[in-house]
């Protein structure tokens, strides 16, 4: 993602992530490397770890559109929320 900037907010919350990912599972991850940016993506979104979770779509949300997009045509990687649209408005 070096062609993209990252705002200070998804910044914030990919650290709370790597710190979430190495301190309970045991898994490094550089956020200076593309690859390990992504594998990090990945693995939180697909855990059942609540702060995993959380911290992936504090994220997603605020990260800028052009990254979203990114993410999505790139690796696939969707918002967090699309899988609670089902649910309808409760």
């Amino acid at each position: 993602m070096k062609q993209l900037l990252l705002n200070q907010t998804c910044v914030f919350h990919l650290k709370r992530m790597a710190f979430r990912a190495q301190s309970k599972y045991k898994k490094r991850y550089h956020l200076t490397r593309d690859e390990d940016l992504i594998e990090l993506i990945l693995f939180a979104d697909g855990t059942r770890d609540i702060d995993l979770r959380r911290n992936f779509m504090l994220f997603y949300i605020n990260c800028p559109d052009d990254i979203k997009d990114y993410l999505a045509d790139n690796h696939n990687i969707h918002s967090p929320m699309d899988r609670y649209k089902s649910l309808g408005g409760l």
